[in-house]
Order: C-alpha cells, then structure tokens, then sequence
C-alpha cells in the first residue's frame, strides 16, 4: 500500500517534469514547428502511458480513503463511547486515536504543491494553445475546455485526424483572407498548417490530461481535508482525556484500599456489576446476546485462555522431548553441566516454541482480540526467554536452579499484570484484586531473597532480587494507598528494565568470555610481531582490542543508558500510555527563560539520557585516539632507533594527550550546550565576568596553565624520574596546574607548575634511561689491589641482570669499572663503578653493597673499620 502511495507521489510530479527541454533558438519557423510537434508528441505519448497508471492508483487511493473514513468514524464512536471508569479501554481507544491521527499526517499527500504544479502546467498549455490558433491562417478560438479527451479534435474544428493533416489536407474553420493578396507577414504552407494541428492537438489534449489530474487531485483534498478535521477533533479529545488520566494516575489516585475493606462487601458487589457488563457474565436478554458477539465478551476471552493453555502444554512437551532427545543422542549433551542446566533449557525451548506459534498464528486469525492478546503475549515470551537466556549464560551449571527462583514471583505476576491489559480489566476489579496480590508476591519474593543470599556465586542475581523486592514493595505501598495504576505502571517498567539489565550483564559475560578464550592468544601474537609498549597497559593492543573496546566501554553502557527511556516507552505502550510516556520524558521539567522568552536552559529527561549515553561515546573516542597516537608514534620511534623494546617515558605524550582531551571533550560540551539550548549570550556573560571579577584571583592559575603547557611540550614527561629539593621520584601526571611524583617511598607529592618550573629540578631520565652510580668500599692498607679489582669485576657478573621489562639494569655498553678511588684514614677505598637504571637504582646498591661484602670475606680481603685505643690516666699519676 505504501509502495503505491509513493509511486502515485512520484508519478503526479513525473507529470509535471515530462517538458524538461524545449525548442530554442532554430533559425527556421517551419523547422522549428516540425520540432515542437515531435516533442508534443513524446510529451503525449509519455503523459498517456502514465495515466493509465495514475488512474489505477487513483482507484486504489480512493479505495484507501474510503477505508481510512470508515476507520475515523468508528474509531470516533469507540473513543465517544468509553466509559470514564474502564482505564484501559479508555487509553486503548485514545491510543488508537493518536496513532491513527499521526499515521495520517505522516501519509498525506502534499496536494498544495502538487496542485501549484500541475496550474504551472495548465496555464502553460493554454497560452501554447492559443499562440498556435494565431498562426496565419487563424483558427476558431477555443472558449472552453472539453468536457472529455475525445473531444479535443472537434473543439479544434479539423476536418480529418491529424495524419491526414499531416498529407497536406486543409483545415476548417474561419480562415482570415486567402491567397496571394493576403496582407499578412507569413503564411502557413500545407506542411506548416498540419505541423500546427498536430501541435495544437497535443497541445489541447495535454491540457485536458492535467486538468482531469488536477481535478482528481482536488476532489481528493476535499475529502481528505474533511477527514483531517474530524480526526483532529478527535485527537484534541484524546488529548484532553490523557490529561484527565495522568492526572488520575499520579495525582489523584484511585481507591484507597484501606477504604476498601471497611466496604469490601458492597464493593465486591459493583466490581462483579463492572464484569457482568464487561464481559457479558449473567446476561439473557436480547442487547446482552447481541453484546456477547463483541470480541471482548467472556466466550471469546474463555476461548482465547483455552487456546493459550493448549498451546503452552503443546510447546511444553515438544520442548521436553526435544531436550531428552538431545540429552540420549547429542554426546555433546550428555555432560553434567547440561543435564543441570536441562529444565532450564526445556524451559527456554518450549518458550520459544509458544512464541513461534503465536507469530504464526496471528498471521492466519484476524480477529481483533487475538492479535491485540497475542501482541501482548509476545512481548511477555520474549521477555521471559531474554531473561532464561541471561542466566544460562552467566549462572553456574550448579547453581542455576536455586538462582532462577529469584526471578520466578517477578515472571508469575508480570503475566497476571499483562492479563489485565489483555481483557481490559475495569478499574473496580483491579481496584479490588491488585493490591492483595501484590502483597502476596511480595513476600514470597522477600522469602526467596532470604533463602537464596548465602549463595555467593550469584551476588549480582542477589543485588537484582533485592532490587526486585524493592520495586515490589513499592508498588504494594502505591496500591495499598490507591494509586493502583501507577503500581501497576512501575512494576511493568521494571519487568522491562530487569530484562535490560539481564541482557546487558549476558553481554558482558559473553564479551569476557570472548576476551579469555580468543583476546589474550591474539594479544601474545600480536606482541610476538610488533614492538610493545609498556605491557601492561590495555591501549599497548588497541590494534587488536578496538573492537572489544568499543563494546565494553562505549555500547553497552550506551545500551545501559538508553535502557531506561526505551523501557518505559515499552511498559507503556502495554497499556496505551504513549502519550503521558512522550510528556514525562520529551516535556522540559526545567524550562529557564529571560524576559524576552528566549530559552537560557532546557532541561528534559530524554536530554539528560541523551547527554549521559554521549558520555560514553565521547569517553571512548578519547581514549581510541590517544591509543592510536601511542601507538603510531612509538612505531615510528621503533624504526628509526631499530630497537625491539621503547620505554614509555622515552617520548612525551603529555602534550598530545591533553590536546585529544581537549578537542574531544571540547565537542562533546558544545554538543551538550546545544542540546540543553543554552545560549551563547549566557555563556559569554559568564566569560566576560570571570575575565573581569576574577582576573587577579586567577593570576596563579593561569600563571600554572601556561607553565603546565611548557613543561609538557618537552621538559618532562610522565615516566620520567626527577629530583626536585632533596626529593626524588617518579612523574605520575602532569595537569594544567600541579604535576605530581610518587616518591620512593611510595608517597605522592604535587608540586605547582610554577614551582617545578622556577626550580633547578634534576631530570634523571630525560637523556637517558641510566643514572651514573659509584659504591665504594673500604680495605685495610697493604691489600693487593689488583687482586680486589679481579674478585669484583667476576662477582660484578651476576649484577649483569635484566628488569621486567628486559632491559639491562647496568648499561652494557659501558659496564661496571673498578678503580682505587681514594686512601682513607683507615683504609684504601676502592670504587665499584657503573650506570644503572634510574628506577633501579635502590635496589641495585643493596645487590650490590651484598655481592662485594660476600666476595671479600670470602676471599679473607679484610674491610677494616676506624680503631681507636683509650688510655685512662689517674690523676696521682
């Protein structure tokens, strides 16, 4: 149908396209009339083969619109009719009512523009008409338009057709004066006069072509206008009556049931009055029959129930055999884990099957009870089997069976809720039943959760019991204290949302599964054949990891945001609440204006998900362009120094990370400021007071922001090892305001750009990666120092190590000397020399100091101390 629409659309402007070219500029009046006949004659030809189509779709349209009036008419009367106390029989018919405005909108046709086009043409036949009637000889003038297309040809008063025109016939008609006195400029030949008919025929035949178009196009506006203004109507009464029920919902509330009980008698009586009505329940007389014939009455609800229960049996069974089967013949199933795992894989199956066999038939049965019941149904089966797949996937096979009853009071009265919504509950029944049987889920929820929380393999299950307990608890307070609907409303939101999260954690599983089995192998090969950095970062692989990257750290917690908004439009549209769903999340809650109602902030739920999900995007193209720029750069660096391993504090990336964060953080707040519609006005007021009011309170914080830009254009970087008065450390960051060192005692000081820069610090690393080292120790005078020098120099071997990431600890190229360094009072102090890796540093003089105390006592070489002798001298002495 909509494939038709479109093609009427696009022939009706086909038909005003078809004259795309023209004859210009011929130099000889009968050549140029020969041509303008050719052309005519494609034009009519082309206009011709067209309307034949156009009149077929013609038909069908009108055929459509007929259908689309029945439809306004009967949804009018089914919206007129609803009684004020059937909820869901009222927003069922305003859903429809919307829908059915909006679809139509969507559909209609542009007419205006059409028609302005089709005049464009209208007019211009008729003045190419008239200007070949005045053509010597002139022909009769035309007055009016036929009636009909046969009629051109006697309106234009021609003899014969215009084939024989074409031979050379004369035309009739009032010819002016004949012949060679004739006083006019030019006059048509034979040739030239059939040239002119023959244009003149297409010409007028044309017109009549676009005119019957046109009128067809008119007529059909008409009726379509008249539908618009009564769907209109409509559709301002259902907006009203959404007001009237969100105001019912989370204003005023229904019954409270408290008030219930102390007149459960008589309200039991007017809740069974509401059924009878509803469903037809005890009714003899002739009206009641006729009623009982509604879809909704209680024969076709009973049957439908029947139809549900058969089905679910069926689905069962085939499920379970199917299972055993696979259990008996499949050695794959044959394990431990999957006979565990088997009901709830019988469960899941026969799930499926159900839902199979409702989408078919729904294909086959148009009644409308069924589909609106199997629609629901549907919904409810997939949700159910998300949440049976999710916990396949994460729960341990012997756990499985004890975890699943978390969700089972949740399944049980989710189907109860949607039941409602599928027979169209009146509110005094769901008013009376509702609230005692959220109560009792209840607390078989808080019994399950209670049983369940020693198991500590399912915390996270744990967390969404509880949560689930939580949502049910509020939804019996809501209901207890009447606001049944909006109890009934959060509950199937959460329904939805508990699917969400359960798909969502099943995907994180399944990704880190992913990861284990296939990430790290392709991590190891990866690192096998490129030169690695820094291994232990998570970006050193993002040639390998960008994808997993982009899903754990960008989709899936977009998925987790957009959740929320997608699921309430879902639990909404379960009961027709669309309309409130698009005012609670598309309507701004904070809408802040100045005195000429210019918008200063626009503040709307659907925003602040929308700007929370982008986060995440952002966050994630952050963090992939600084991992690709490591990576590129120490590629780069690896080929030209020809080296199979880089240091990361070898190349500054301090820079280069800040400005990425800039650019790519900068968007993602001009992109928030254009969602919230902030104004730029505003912003540059707020900039124009910190620039003046807070100029000298900034001084500093400018004067560390350029000194930061400085420091990290070359003269330090993060890895690097510095020694700044006395303390020595590791750069950890570098911001635009204090740069911060881990110290060797593993604490962390920050010292101020300004600071840092001012001072004489000491950059151990920014040359090289090794730090000039000397130990010396001490012998006793007489000690053959050569001797010493040999013993060292082969102990000093095993101090040839590498650190974690296989670099020499001691620089290989000028290795480890042994000099007499100094005569000391006490012995002659011989030099352990060498360069050692900066980080390294502590340790190796512990190593070291232990190698050369073992080497000379070993070898009987004594190390001698300061000795002093004492003498006491008495004083008779």
């Amino acid at each position: 149908m909509k494939k038709k629409r479109v093609f009427t659309i696009v022939a009706l402007f086909l038909m005003a396209a078809i004259p795309a070219y023209a004859v210009f500029n011929e130099r000889d009046f009968a050549k140029t009339l020969t041509i303008l006949r050719s052309e005519l004659h494609q034009e009519h030809a082309k206009m011709a083969s067209m309307q034949a189509r156009l009149n077929l779709n013609n038909e069908a349209q009108h055929m459509r619109m007929v259908e689309m009036t029945k439809k306004c008419n009967e949804l009018a009367l089914i919206l007129y009719s609803q009684n004020q106390d059937y909820t869901f029989d009222m927003t069922y018919a305003l859903n429809e009512v919307t829908r059915q405005y909006e679809d139509f909108h969507k559909q209609r046709l542009p007419f205006d523009e059409i028609v302005t086009r089709m005049n464009l043409e209208i007019e211009r036949y008729e003045h190419l008409a008239e200007a070949l009637r005045r053509l010597p000889p002139t022909l009769e003038r035309i007055e009016t338009l036929p009636d009909s297309l046969s009629a051109v040809m006697d309106t234009i008063l021609l003899k014969e057709s215009a084939h024989a025109h074409e031979d050379g016939q004369e035309l009739l008609g009032d010819h002016e004066e004949e012949g060679e006195g004739n006083d006019k400029p030019f006059y048509l030949d034979a040739q030239g006069q059939a040239d002119r008919d023959s244009c003149l025929y297409y010409a007028l035949n044309l017109l009549a072509m676009y005119t019957e178009a046109r009128n067809k196009v008119v007529m059909d506006n008409d009726h379509y206008a008249v539908m618009s203004s009564q769907l209109t109507e409509s559709y301002n009464y259902a907006r009203e009556r959404y007001r009237l029920i969100q105001k019912r919902i989370f204003i005023d509330g229904q019954d409270n049931y408290f008030r219930v009980l102390r007149s459960f008698g008589r309200y039991a009586r007017l809740a069974f009055q509401d059924a009878s009505r509803k469903y037809g329940l005890g009714d003899r007389n002739a009206d009641s029959a006729a009623l009982r014939k509604s879809d909704w009455r209680g024969p076709m609800v009973s049957g439908f129930a029947l139809f549900i229960l058969f089905y679910i049996a069926l689905a069962t069974l085939i499920s379970s055999v199917a299972v055993k089967l696979l259990k008996k013949w499949v050695p794959k199933f044959q394990t431990e884990s999957f006979r565990q795992r088997s009901p709830m894989a019988t469960l899941l199956s026969g799930v499926v099957i159900f839902a199979v066999t409702v989408m078919i038939a729904t294909l086959f049965v148009k009644q409308n009870f069924f589909q609106v019941a199997s629609g629901l149904l549907l919904v409810y089966a997939w949700l159910l089997a998300a949440i049976l797949v999710s916990m396949i996937v994460r729960i341990p096979s012997q756990h499985i069976r004890e975890v699943s009853k978390i969700y089972l009071p949740v399944a049980l009265m989710g189907l109860i809720v949607i039941s409602f919504r599928i027979i169209f509950i009146p509110n005094r029944l769901v008013n009376l039943i509702f609230p005692p049987l959220m109560l009792g889920f209840t607390l078989w929820q808080y019994v399950i959760c209670k049983k369940v929380s020693h198991n500590r393999e399912a915390r996270g299950d744990m967390v969404y019991g509880w949560i689930t307990f939580a949502v049910m608890l509020a939804t019996t307070v809501m209901a207890w204290m009447g606001y049944v609907l909006l109890g009934i409303q959060v509950f199937i939101w959460w329904l939805f949302q508990l699917t969400a999260i359960e798909t969502i954690t099943a995907l994180y599983v399944l990704v880190k599964k992913h990861e284990n089995k296939y990430l790290i192998k392709r991590k190891l090969e990866y690192k096998r054949d490129h030169t690695i950095y820094e291994p232990d970062r998570k970006d050193a692989y993002i040639a390998v990891t960008w994808l997993y990257d982009l899903i754990r750290q960008a989709i899936l917690p977009i998925a987790g945001v957009l959740s929320i908004p997608v699921c309430f439009r879902l639990a909404a549209n379960v009961f027709d609440l669309g309309e409130i769903c698009n005012d609670i999340f598309f309507k701004p809650f904070f809408n802040l204006s100045d005195k000429d109602g210019n918008a200063i902030l626009h503040l709307s739920l659907y925003k602040i998900v929308l700007v929370t999900a982008l986060f995440f995007l952002f966050r994630y193209i952050s963090y992939l362009l600084k991992a690709f720029w490591r990576r590129v750069r120490f590629e780069r660096l690896a080929r030209k120094e020809n080296k199979t391993y880089i240091h990361a504090n070898e190349i500054n990336f301090t820079l280069a990370d800040n400005v990425i964060g800039f650019l790519v953080w900068g968007t993602y707040v001009v992109i928030t400021i254009i969602l919230l519609r902030i104004p730029m006005g505003a912003l540059s007021l707020v900039a124009a007071g910190l620039a003046t009011g807070l100029g000298l309170a900034m001084k500093d914080i400018l004067n560390n922001f350029i000194y930061g830009i400085q420091l990290m254009s070359g003269r330090l970087r993060v890895g690097d090892y510095i020694e700044c008065d006395g303390i020595r450390g590791k750069v950890t960051s570098i911001s635009y305001q204090t740069t911060q060192i881990q110290t060797l005692e593993d604490t962390l000081i920050a010292f101020t750009n300004t600071t840092l820069f001012n001072k004489n610090f000491k950059n151990l690393t920014r040359g090289s990666a090794y730090e000039y080292l000397k130990i010396t120790v001490g012998v006793k005078y007489g000690t053959d120092v050569d001797k010493v020098r040999t013993l060292l120099l082969d102990a000093s071997q095993q101090l040839m190590i590498r650190d974690k990431y296989n670099r020499p600890i001691v620089d290989p190229k000028r290795g480890i000397t042994v000099t007499l360094d100094a005569f000391g009072d006490s012995s002659v102090n011989i030099a352990l020399k060498q360069f050692v890796l900066v980080e390294e540093r502590y340790g190796y003089i512990a190593r070291a100091q232990e190698l050369i105390y073992n080497t000379l006592g070993e070898n009987g070489i004594e190390i001698p101390f300061p000795q002093r002798d004492v003498w006491i001298k008495s004083t008779e002495q």
